[in-house]
């Protein structure tokens, strides 16, 4: 794992402070958004980051959206159609198969949730394009955490997330809009004093990446651990890491 110096990063408690975030960092726009997420629901905070993606689209900002198929599944076509035709490009990871089709690929999904903005600003972590709290059923609201990105980690990112489009961009025979970035190098100044890492886990290579961030940053602690995540299903060596650690 590389860490890399010179990076701002903020922290960004549920949608109440990631949506206007990156609605902001939208409208400053002035060259390229990329926006990857699982879920882009059609309910009020989906459409309110939708109409931001328009006007920066209709700014002359190329604009790029990537959302897996199954998350958005319900993700209306007129919806997706009109960030098209403001000239918002649209992808969906692994379109939704029949439910009958028994195939292992329909379990690879794209859950990943970043934005790049000029790629200067980056949003990484755990929310989706949805309302917090107003889904019928729901007792209590959804509780995650996202970080703001900015500095020389920025281009690591930008990176995973071009190639990432590129090969999606290829096999929905969009080949045109296989090319991310206007040739510009991306930020690489230092922006803040944290030294920081970019982390991809895949089912290839990377299958035990995180985790081992996880196991190395618990063996080092000194004083506190503090974990917050949305689903925690911990394997053996992270409970094991855990409770030696706790003594």
């Amino acid at each position: 794992m590389q860490m890399i110096p010179g990076n701002q990063i903020t922290l960004l408690q549920n949608g109440e402070a990631y949506f206007p975030a990156i609605e902001a960092a939208f409208d400053r726009a002035v060259r390229e958004i990329y926006l990857e997420s699982y879920i882009f629901e059609n309910d009020n905070t989906g459409r309110r980051i939708a109409e931001a993606l328009r006007r920066a689209a209709f700014r002359g900002v190329k604009t790029r959206v990537l959302i897996d198929g199954f998350g958005s599944n319900s993700l209306p076509k007129a919806m997706a159609d009109s960030l098209e035709a403001a000239g918002v490009m649209v992808l969906k990871f692994r379109p939704k198969t029949s439910p009958w089709t028994l195939r292992r690929r329909r379990l690879r999904r794209l859950h990943r949730k970043i934005v790049v903005v000029d790629r200067e600003i980056a949003f990484v972590g755990g929310i989706n394009i949805i309302d917090d709290m107003a889904k019928p059923g729901q007792t209590s609201p959804r509780y995650d955490y996202a970080v703001s990105v900015e500095g020389p980690l920025v281009a690591e990112i930008f990176d995973s997330a071009s190639r990432v489009w590129s090969r999606v961009a290829w096999i929905r025979f969009r080949r045109g809009w296989g090319r991310v970035g206007d040739g510009q190098a991306p930020s690489t100044g230092s922006r803040g004093r944290m030294r920081s890492a970019f982390l991809v886990r895949d089912n290839i290579r990377h299958r035990r990446d995180i985790e081992d961030a996880y196991l190395q940053a618990i063996e080092q602690a000194k004083f506190e651990i503090i974990l917050a995540n949305a689903f925690f299903f911990p394997g053996l060596n992270l409970r094991h890491a855990l409770l030696n650690a706790a003594g």
